[in-house]
């Protein structure tokens, strides 16, 4: 049985991929360019600010960051859990589980969301981008996460929705759940997620419940 469980938050626990492109393609708006949705995804999703700014030749890669973290607490403020996501914590927080967040997205408003969701509470530990040099898909915010809470990887289940989760958690030595909801299909590569060997995969929170449940009976 797993002592601990990492989650993803953005695409893992709420359904954000609209409240990123809104805060992108604002952000790029007050630089003067117009960015289609489709070369966000592709071109800055999973990507240093830094990077993103030599990209697109903007001109201060601070004001950059500090404007899409401003609009993305914004977009941020209308999100949902998805189904079965309070639940989940909720068995595992009785179950004694430790739980932390592991996300490449900035930290204040992760947070905030947290709190404006309800689910705080649950994470004994937030690894954001402000508390890594490396991001995902290499192991430093997974180890980090795990150093935080004084947990075994061995005994670690790493809930995500991309290839980066997945590649992050088993570069850490933990074992590697992926959600892949209906949703996410025009988003990732069904077939590079399932060649990445996930050590679970699941379309709802009730399939991930059931996969706990069967480790505990």
């Amino acid at each position: 049985m797993y002592s601990t469980i990492l989650f993803d938050f953005d695409g893992t626990l709420a359904s954000s991929l609209d409240a990123w492109l809104v805060a992108f393609q604002r952000t790029f708006a007050s630089f003067e360019q117009s960015i289609s949705q489709e070369t966000i995804v592709e071109r800055c999703f999973y990507r240093a600010f830094a990077e993103i700014v030599v990209e697109f030749g903007l001109p201060n890669a601070l004001q950059f960051e500090e404007m899409l973290v401003f609009e993305l607490g914004k977009a941020y403020e209308r999100l949902t859990l998805f189904a079965g996501v309070r639940e989940i914590l909720q068995d595992c927080h009785k179950q004694k589980i430790k739980l932390a967040i592991v996300t490449s997205a900035p930290g204040k408003p992760v947070e905030s969301a947290l709190h404006a969701l309800g689910i705080d509470s649950f994470f004994s530990s937030i690894v954001s981008a402000d508390h890594v040099t490396n991001f995902k898909p290499h192991p430093e915010p997974v180890s980090t996460a795990l150093k935080n809470i004084d947990s075994r990887a061995s005994a670690t289940l790493f809930v995500g929705d991309s290839i980066v989760d997945i590649l992050a958690g088993q570069a850490a030595g933990t074992k590697t759940a992926l959600f892949f909801p209906e949703a996410h299909k025009p988003l990732h590569d069904y077939q590079q997620l399932m060649d990445a060997k996930p050590d679970f995969v699941f379309n709802h929170y009730e399939e991930l419940g059931s996969y706990l449940g069967e480790l505990l009976s």
